[in-house]
């Protein structure tokens, strides 16, 4: 049940999500794109709303474990490395339509101003000071892990891992900046505690909350680390002996995507940030901020809703709205590794099913708080339901036999329809079921994609195409005549291009194939025409011979 706390949040017309800026030290996967797609749902449902909306995402570019693997790999610097592996990211983006406003990279000039700026506030107000660290640091987390979350390995004796990421974890001293994050348990407590939909789902707000009351204090945090070691990174200001920390740099991102710290502070937008910001003319930047909403997987949780409030905290700046928190995907059932030889390449099987199918199987087998499990098998089921339940329908009601557009004419904005099965009672039962759903369907639809449950809203969908197949197999129009056989044809594309419009954020490429299938006119395809009804003008052409099927058949791929 969706909370009466979250549920205000969407009486706000301004949205801002953002994904987790991805660290490329290796080619997207999964999990980034099912990150994304999370976003852009969300971002063009907001669009279709009519409200003003951005989606930012972007890569993480900085830290050690950038600058090992661009060693590792024979590039000459860092940058190159992580401008090659920018464009993967790019890529995995374009194939799967997904549309941000905004790809923000660490290394961007703007961000990297900002961070300094935000390293000042925290500085200025005594929450950075210097010291000694000793400690188990992880490479691959770039991070200090407490002696607490430190085991043995049980494959090595010799190695320790530490128990959050199980990655490997050595004892290390060095002199390095720290931030006082053991000032700010009890006010994050207080935070969560007061504002429940800060971190979504509920069962994430309560592990964080068991986390924090958890620990007898918060340990302060070791924010730089020395340019003898790490040389890819953003100099301390005023100390080039130090880099900054790559997650304290890291997440200032999110601010940077919309105007900056000295736009939340001031209010004002700065006019550099107008290419990314300026079609937006009336909405200021903490606009944008009170509406941010950031979506993470679960292994980034700490971050996202402890240490990232906290550095807000300390500089006396705004939290975002809230912190959505997804689970991660497997593959048959195992954890994806590339020694197991199970890791999913997203862009291959994009080239192969199509973007939508692949959309689609990933928001409709997933939900937030459980792992996902990818099968390729059901993604080549996904695509042939698609064609054999959604396509077809369409396809039977565009035949030769039938008259789409004189059925519109005829039906649109008339009541005329609710009775043209008065003498069947079982069809006319079934008629009015259907046209109870597709009245219900925008608002559920709305409710779903809003709180980020998509797979609700696709079952939805299924529910009233499987409706829409069985009225029509019921009805058999093409054993009727007249006004019954119209009836039936204008029932079933009603229900489909009600359909299409509300899925357009979803498979934006079968939807818009489908509208052009029964000509809808592209300005009516907006929630303001997704109502039984609403449309008196498609349907032309759509029987006419030789039309473009929306989608065909898929051989199997040989795996």
């Amino acid at each position: 049940m969706i909370s009466r706390v979250w549920s205000r949040r969407w009486l706000s017309k301004v949205s801002h999500v953002t994904t987790p800026i991805f660290y490329p030290n290796a080619k997207p996967h999964l999990g980034h794109l099912y990150s994304s797609l999370l976003c852009d749902v969300f971002h063009r449902w907001q669009v279709l709303e009519g409200k003003e909306s951005l989606f930012t995402t972007g890569t993480d570019e900085h830290g050690l474990k950038i600058q090992i693997a661009s060693e590792k790999n024979g590039f000459a610097s860092p940058r190159e490395f992580v401008d090659k592996l920018y464009n993967d990211f790019i890529e995995l983006d374009r194939v799967s339509n997904v549309k941000f406003t905004r790809f923000i990279r660490t290394t961007d000039p703007d961000h990297v101003a900002n961070v300094a700026k935000l390293w000042r506030l925290c500085y200025e107000r005594g929450f950075i000071y210097q010291g000694e660290h000793k400690g188990w640091y992880s490479v691959s987390d770039e991070t200090f892990y407490p002696e607490s979350k430190v085991v043995k390995s049980p494959t090595d004796n010799n190695k320790y891992i530490n128990t959050e990421s199980n990655n490997e974890v050595v004892y290390h001293a060095e002199n390095n900046y720290f931030f006082k994050l053991s000032a700010f348990k009890e006010r994050l407590i207080k935070y969560i505690r007061d504002n429940p939909s800060f971190i979504y789902p509920a069962t994430k707000r309560d592990q964080v909350l068991r986390e924090l009351e958890g620990e007898s204090n918060l340990q302060d945090l070791s924010v730089s680390r020395p340019s003898s070691r790490l040389k890819w990174g953003i100099e301390v200001p005023g100390d080039p002996s130090q880099r900054i920390y790559v997650w304290f740099d890291a997440l200032c991102n999110y601010v940077t995507s919309i105007g900056g710290i000295d736009s939340l502070v001031t209010g004002e937008t700065p006019q550099t940030n107008l290419k990314y910001l300026g079609y937006h003319p009336k909405v200021s930047s903490r606009q944008w901020w009170q509406n941010t909403t950031h979506v993470i997987g679960k292994d980034i949780i700490r971050f996202h809703t402890i240490y990232w409030p906290a550095f807000l905290m300390a500089a006396d700046l705004p939290l975002p709205r809230n912190v959505v928190v997804h689970s991660h995907w497997l593959s048959k059932g195992v954890k994806m590794s590339k020694s197991l030889g199970n890791v999913v390449d997203p862009l291959l099987m994009i080239d192969y099913y199509g973007a939508d199918a692949m959309r689609w199987f990933l928001l409709e087998n997933s939900q937030l708080e459980d792992d996902g499990d990818f099968q390729e098998n059901k993604l080549h089921n996904t695509r042939e339901l698609l064609v054999s339940k959604w396509g077809n329908l369409v396809n039977r009601c565009c035949g030769a036999k039938f008259n789409l557009h004189r059925a519109v004419s005829i039906f649109a904005s008339n009541d005329s329809l609710i009775s043209a099965f008065e003498d069947e009672p079982a069809l006319k039962k079934a008629e009015e079921q259907l046209l109870n759903e597709l009245a219900a369907v925008p608002s559920s639809m709305n409710d779903q994609i809003s709180t980020f449950q998509t797979r609700l809203a696709l079952r939805n969908v299924w529910s009233i195409i499987d409706q829409s197949n069985t009225f029509m197999q019921e009805a058999k129009p093409w054993a009727k005549s007249g006004t019954q056989q119209d009836a039936v044809i204008y029932l079933c594309m009603e229900a489909s291009r009600i359909l299409s419009i509300l899925c357009q954020p979803i498979i934006p490429t079968l939807a818009t194939r489908l509208l052009n299938r029964i000509d809808v006119s592209p300005e009516r395809r907006t929630l303001a025409y997704a109502k039984v009804g609403a449309d008196d003008f498609y349907g032309h052409h759509a029987n006419d011979k030789g039309r473009e099927l929306p989608l065909q058949r898929k051989v199997q791929r040989e795996s």
